[in-house]
């Protein structure tokens, strides 16, 4: 990893999983670090990452515990898989998948009570089913993160009380619709999914906190400068990378907020 990454350590915060993200930051740069050169390799590592500090969010937000038996139903069956996946495509579709599941979780907790939002929740997860069984590992993963769009984009939605952020939403989600109807392959939907997340985690860790700015900032102007290459594996990289990154910033938020 370059050195300007690894300088982006960012404090493990004062909650109770303080620790625990850090340590999570750790093994991550560890783990890509290890896997130099290897861009498969590198986006497994972060898309893993991304799932474990995705739930981590999920508990910190669980206060009463009553979500507890599904995230670590969840998380299990996401370590079951990384056990049993043999090569790159089964990592990434054990990966997405469990990106989808953590998204599923945050939506039912921060929508909870809100009957339309519980709508589009079970909507959305009888639309992902019906495609998880897609031969071509590049589809079911990117029927996963599509899946994970929407849930994403309503919690985003529920923050923003005072709509304040309202056309900016909007217009990420216009970029999303307009590149779907675009697509001609199985990769241009999985990338234009995995972006359009991390444009809209960057709007909600903003409305989480607004003091939040220049750090989003620093990992927005990485996201761009590595979309300039060309080789979609690297863009996958560049996608998951941003996205553990935003999830940390987030559930270190949250763990001190909460």
């Amino acid at each position: 990893m370059r050195k300007r990454e690894t300088l982006m350590i960012y404090p493990p915060g004062q909650g109770q999983s303080g620790q625990h993200l850090m340590q999570l930051w750790r093994d991550y740069l560890e783990q890509y670090a290890d896997r130099e050169g290897d861009a498969e390799g590198q986006a497994i590592v972060a898309a893993y990452n991304s799932v474990e500090v995705l739930t981590c969010l999920s508990r910190t937000i669980d206060k009463n515990s009553r979500y507890e038996n599904l995230i670590e139903e969840r998380i299990a069956l996401f370590r079951g898989g990384s056990r049993r996946a043999e090569n790159f495509w089964d990592c990434l579709i054990n990966a997405t998948f469990s990106i989808y599941n953590s998204f599923n979780t945050i939506s039912h907790q921060l929508t909870e009570g809100n009957a339309e939002a519980a709508a589009l929740i079970r909507n959305v997860d009888e639309q992902v089913h019906l495609r998880a069984n897609a031969e071509d590992p590049v589809l079911r993963s990117a029927a996963a993160l599509r899946a994970s769009f929407p849930l994403l984009g309503l919690v985003t939605i529920a923050l923003d009380h005072d709509q304040a952020m309202i056309r900016v939403i909007r217009q990420v989600e216009q970029r999303f619709a307009a590149a779907t109807n675009a697509a001609s392959s199985a990769w241009e939907h999985l990338l234009n999914a995995l972006y359009r997340i991390v444009e809209m985690m960057q709007i909600f860790a903003l409305l989480t906190d607004p003091e939040l700015k220049d750090q989003i900032n620093q990992v927005a102007a990485r996201f761009q400068e590595e979309d300039q290459v060309k080789e979609l594996r690297f863009k996958l990289r560049n996608g998951f990378c941003r996205l553990f990154e935003l999830g940390h910033l987030l559930a270190i938020q949250f763990d001190a907020m909460l």
